[in-house]
């Protein structure tokens, strides 16, 4: 969606000249590609393929799902590049192809993987993990809160549409059943607590200090936190019982306490960053996506061929330098809601997402801007994720999309095989069709790995190999 950002050493791009993408290129060179230039293999790799590394803990999750591990007391370097040479190294491979034929340089690629980059890294921001100073007064004013509990109903709704029919259900008298088995995740969605105190986190921070200033029998407006929103009902509030003295509880109240001022930091920091760095949403097309929008039966799209190409490709945000377009606006909106159903989408569905999407971005601007270092499993998420895409782009365009079946070579197949089927060719057509063409994509496969093997040498980190089989 955001205008792609160079990942490797390997890559000659001209690239932007704004301080937040040379930040960006400095973060992601050492994580993308784990490159080198004299031959040697990057220490953070088990095995390598040119530019192409198989990270440690990539490797040791993929060995821990198969059922090679756990067959014996102790492994050996030996046994963990067999199991590499036989399962990934053909993988990796193909990835190291794709790069050589810039497949990561193709406009979805690209996209896919900022996507998924900016998502990742705005996840993880330092402001959402970080532990924080608590003060005893605050840990005694969060005890004193505890002294009631509640029985509430929260109903969670997922477009404005449902939320304001619901709302307006609730206050009339309407009630909600608990959903059936099975119906646990469709919306509305009614989830029933008893003695539900503040500070808990199974409950959003939003939603707990909303519940707070209510009375029994009260209704709350709705609540949005992420794609969601939560209507409150307070059934009933008394006195916590069973409330423990505090030097009892003091470690739970210091992590909800927690967990409630890194939303109040997380808010907080948004504000600055949105006052630090430069943001503009062309509202005016609102009405345009709204007319576009095309509702089915459990799901609908804003349908992009009902509007002007040139109005697609203009810009819908900006944040700084970075623009994102109508177009890729639009996609993403879709993949959200596509499993939502609505007759029709307003203009506060799209504002929120909107808001949702400049959030992401912000926290991963500030990540980036602020060269805060990624921990390993963030790492290993980044570059897997760049090689799934670029294997599965290149398995199509370079293997499926090149295998062809005619019916001609479906009927000599048959003929060649006759012995195997119990039916004539006309009514056993596709599987004789099917059998052949996986027949000849497991071939082409094989083809091409084999014409790489020769191309690219493999090499093993033996030093790692070894940690790794004495910890296993």
């Amino acid at each position: 969606m955001f205008q792609s950002c160079p990942c490797s050493a390997r890559k000659a791009k001209t690239y932007m000249k704004n301080l937040m993408t040379f930040a960006l290129l400095l973060l992601a060179m050492p994580l993308m590609m784990n490159c080198t230039k004299d031959g040697s293999i990057d220490q953070a790799n088990v095995m390598q393929i040119k530019d192409v590394g198989l990270r440690r803990d990539v490797f040791v999750r993929r060995y821990k799902m198969t059922g090679d591990y756990g067959r014996q007391r102790s492994y050996t370097p030996d046994d963990l590049k067999e199991f590499i040479e036989k399962i990934m190294e053909p993988d990796y491979l193909l990835i190291q192809d794709a790069y050589d034929k810039e497949m990561d340089k193709d406009p979805q690629i690209e996209r896919k993987i900022d996507d998924f980059k900016i998502n990742t890294i705005a996840d993880n921001h330092p402001i959402k993990f970080s532990a924080m100073a608590v003060a005893a007064e605050a840990l005694s004013e969060l005890y004193q809160q505890k002294a009631f509990t509640v029985d509430v109903e929260l109903v969670m709704t997922n477009s404005w549409v449902m939320t304001e029919d619901v709302h307006q259900y609730l206050l009339n008298g309407g009630i909600l059943e608990p959903p059936k088995e099975g119906q646990e995740h469709q919306f509305p969605r009614l989830v029933q607590f008893h003695d539900l105190t503040y500070g808990q986190k199974m409950i959003h921070p939003a939603v707990l200090e909303r519940m707070a200033t209510l009375k029994s029998g009260e209704i709350s407006e709705p609540i949005y936190n992420s794609g969601m929103w939560t209507i409150i009902k307070l059934k009933q509030k008394r006195a916590n019982s069973t409330l423990q003295p505090l030097s009892a509880i003091e470690k739970t109240l210091v992590d909800e306490l927690q967990g409630l001022n890194r939303y109040q930091q997380q808010v907080q920091l948004l504000n600055e960053l949105r006052s630090k760095y430069k943001i503009q949403i062309h509202t005016e097309y609102y009405p345009t996506m709204i007319s576009a929008y095309i509702p089915q039966e459990n799901q609908g799209w804003v349908d992009k061929t009902k509007i002007d190409d040139a109005d697609l490709k203009h810009a819908f945000i900006q944040i700084s330098e970075k623009t994102i377009s109508l177009s890729y606006f639009i996609a993403d909106f879709n993949l959200a809601f596509q499993k939502v159903k609505t007759p029709r989408i307003t203009e506060i569905d799209l504002s929120r997402f909107a808001d949702d999407y400049i959030n992401q971005y912000l926290l991963y601007l500030d990540v980036v801007d602020n060269k805060n270092p990624l921990n390993d499993l963030v790492m290993d998420q980044l570059v897997n994720k760049e090689h799934r895409l670029l294997l599965s782009h290149y398995l199509k365009t370079e293997i499926v999309d090149k295998v062809v079946v005619t019916d001609a070579d479906a009927q000599k197949y048959y003929n060649e095989n006759r012995q195997r089927w119990q039916a004539d060719f006309s009514k056993v057509t596709d599987t004789v069709r099917s059998e052949l063409r996986n027949k000849r994509l497991q071939e082409k496969r094989v083809e091409i790995e084999k014409a790489l093997r020769k191309r690219y040498p493999v090499r093993y980190n033996e030093e790692l190999l070894q940690q790794i089989a004495d910890q296993l």
